[in-house]
């Protein structure tokens, strides 16, 4: 028989008792876990003269936000005139108006909203008012709609189908369905990676698309797959995270405090010295979930964050995320261990295999609604009459309108209360990005770069290998043409020293490539949940440039010195011909770098890049005009396609003993501009691979 509900109307069920519950409950003594609210801040009017600043610590501003993403001098609201106006003061996360980010200073109209980090200010011509987020929903979705292309066919699939629903703060949500429900696709529209082909998602009383930028400093997405690097300690990578997620005047002593919270939130300090690969199952999501939390977001997503877990670890992960919902946050999980929803959740949200909404409720009403007596009985009972329509059945059951429909009402009076009287956005001259955004760059370029460092010094081995592939193929080199001084027919030695200094290039060049193709598609994962909070695309690029062309010179070094040495290889110019010819292989393997990460960033998987590399080797090597000479269309495909056509020209230029008596004159400049516009070509696939979003 099914049990009857346990709660009133308005009411939610309480989850069972959990033991397990009490051991995440430290990060709230550090640091609250929600966001600052009509509590702790109050209306405030803005002076004639002076204006008010605000920030993060008190004492220093007027106005203070207590919350990582708020800078310590964020922003500053004063008037001219009788005119009122927002100063950004070049802050990380940046200051929002109506929605829209100002770089240095903007008008603030009566109606307008004020965006701080979390917290969002009205203001009525006089005063700043907070929000009052605490009052409102978290999130809701109106008749969500989602259409794709069916890979299979030239017919559209509907993966979401008319879904609306109300998220309150405070409280775990969990999504449930049968497989092809929609559940990661809702997941995704609700945490703004996706957007709906129709209907609306609203964070508190804005619109979620249309403000995703101002907006996404407050949510957290935790994917089903850990994406941590492997060789650093738990310890190490939420250092690394939380230095690049908050801002730049974060004191390291502020850094270590919010690790050591986040480390004691996730029950993990026996192990925070454990190199990330060595964790447990269980152990790996805890420290994915605290490396999303560290910026206090107070909306979290889990996506199948307990997948493959036993039914402890699917305990503890459930019971942490209860905890976080106890804290003041929402957290929306999608789960199938319908046991331990039971046990930790707050409302349950079930969907129909073709993304309709079937049921909103706690556990047990769930279980009422459709008549069985445990909640993983849900998909039996949908499969028993799958000529029902539930969606529609539920519509006209009062569960409908005690979770999904007085909020929806609530949300609609909410948004013309608000934005009925809200003038039309006034275009304001607003400047370029200031120094603190170029400031920001070159801060995560030096975070990025040590993380990078860190990694290759905690697992040394692939440094290692690069050296000894270099060592190898050089000794190949030496083996294979000798002294190439002792050959006396002119001709036959110089076929041999052009042979040798091609290799040499094409070695370099290969070399980068393959350091390189693997590490963008490798990361891609890990690099979307960072760029989606903080991260930009030109740091990361530049940081993987700076530290795999550095392994890649070294190589470069140790190839042209081994074959220069054993191999006599021939060169005009004295030792300023050596230099030039050393920094012309060099930035061959540069340039493979570079050529590498644009496969990289445009590759699906880390094993497509990978097999990438011998197609697109193949081409440098025919195509170069050394083995064979080209003609016909051959002949201007070369040079435009083979970036080794131009290096080896570039190493060749004005050296005698490399001129066949048929080959014409090398200069040096043409060969150079072309190598550059190469690397221009490769750094541009390269961002334009990483700026595209992956969902």
């Amino acid at each position: 028989m099914p049990r009857s509900p346990s709660i009133v109307q308005g009411e939610r069920e309480a989850p069972q008792h959990n033991p397990l519950a009490v051991a995440f409950t430290g990060y709230a003594r550090i640091m609250p876990s929600t966001s600052p609210t009509d509590e702790s801040l109050h209306a405030t009017a803005i002076p004639p003269r002076g204006g008010i600043l605000i920030g993060r610590k008190g004492g220093l501003v007027d106005l203070a936000i207590n919350h990582p993403s708020v800078s310590l001098r964020h922003a500053k609201v004063f008037r001219r005139g009788e005119a009122t106006f927002v100063l950004d003061l070049r802050s990380a996360n940046g200051t929002y108006v109506d929605g829209k980010r100002i770089w240095r200073e903007a008008a603030l109209l009566p109606g307008a909203r004020l965006a701080v980090g979390p917290v969002q200010f009205d203001y009525d011509g006089t005063r700043l008012m907070p929000a009052g987020e605490r009052q409102r929903l978290a999130i809701t979705c109106e008749k969500l709609r989602r259409v794709v292309d069916d890979p299979s066919g030239g017919r559209r699939l509907t993966i979401l189908d008319g879904i609306s629903l109300a998220i309150l703060p405070a409280e775990l949500v969990c999504l449930i369905g049968p497989s092809g429900s929609g559940k990661t696709t809702l997941l995704s529209i609700l945490s703004g990676r996706q957007r709906p082909n129709g209907g609306r998602v609203m964070l508190r009383d804005r619109n979620l698309h249309a403000e995703f930028e101002s907006l996404k400093h407050d949510l957290a997405v935790v994917p089903q797959k850990e994406s941590l690097h492997g060789p650093l300690t738990v310890r190490q990578a939420l250092m690394f995270s939380a230095a690049l997620r908050l801002p730049l005047d974060t004191t390291r002593r502020e850094l270590d405090l919010i690790v050591t919270s986040l480390i004691r939130e996730a029950g993990l300090e026996h192990r925070q010295g454990a190199r990330i690969r060595d964790l447990s199952g269980g152990q790996l999501k805890r420290v994915s979930l605290a490396n999303e939390i560290g910026h206090r977001p107070s909306v979290i997503f889990l996506d199948e964050v307990t997948s493959g877990l036993d039914e402890l670890g699917d305990l503890e992960i459930m019971s942490l995320a209860r905890t976080l919902a106890d804290k003041g946050r929402s957290v929306v999980c999608i789960t199938h261990n319908t046991l331990n929803i039971e046990r930790t959740a707050h409302r349950v949200v079930v969907l129909t295999g073709d993304g309709r909404l079937a049921c909103v409720g706690t556990p047990g009403e769930v279980r009422n609604y459709f008549t069985v007596p445990r909640l993983g009985d849900v998909y039996g009972a949908m499969a028993m009459h799958p000529d029902m329509d539930w969606h529609d059945r539920f519509r006209h059951h009062p569960l409908w309108q005690r979770h999904v429909g007085q909020w929806l009402a609530k949300t609609d009076t909410r948004d013309r209360s608000i934005h009925g009287s809200r003038p039309k956005p006034v275009a304001t001259k607003t400047l370029a990005p200031h120094s603190s955004h170029w400031l920001r760059v070159a801060s995560q370029v030096v975070t990025l770069i040590r993380r990078l460092i860190c990694i290759q010094t905690m697992d040394p081995r692939p440094t290692m290998m690069a050296v000894v592939q270099a060592v190898f193929v050089a000794s190949l080199l030496v083996l294979f043409f000798g002294n190439l001084e002792l050959e006396q027919n002119l001709i036959i030695r110089a076929t041999a020293c052009r042979n040798a200094a091609f290799l040499l290039v094409i070695s370099a060049f290969w070399l980068g490539c393959n350091n390189a193709a693997p590490e963008i598609s490798r990361e891609r994962q890990l690099f979307e949940q960072e760029r989606a909070v903080s991260v930009k695309v030109l740091p990361y690029y530049c940081s993987k440039v700076v530290v795999l062309g550095t392994i890649t010179i070294v190589q470069s070094l140790i190839l042209f010195e081994l074959l220069s040495f054993f191999s006599h290889l021939p060169g005009d110019g004295g030792w300023t011909g050596a230099v030039e010819r050393l920094i012309i292989t060099a930035g061959t393997g540069l340039l493979g770098v570079m050529t590498g990460l644009a496969i990289s960033a445009v590759s699906r998987s880390e094993q497509v890049a990978v097999r990438a590399v011998p197609l697109l080797m193949i081409p440098q090597i025919v195509l170069a005009d050394v083995l064979a000479p080209l003609t016909g269309w051959l002949a201007w495909t070369g040079p435009a396609v083979a970036s080794t056509y131009w290096t080896f020209r570039a190493f060749t230029a004005g050296t005698v003993a490399y001129r066949l008596p048929e080959a014409e004159d090398v200069l040096m400049a043409p060969a150079l501009a072309a190598i550059l516009m190469h690397a221009i070509i490769s750094c541009g696939i390269a961002l334009a691979g990483l700026s595209r979003r992956t969902t």
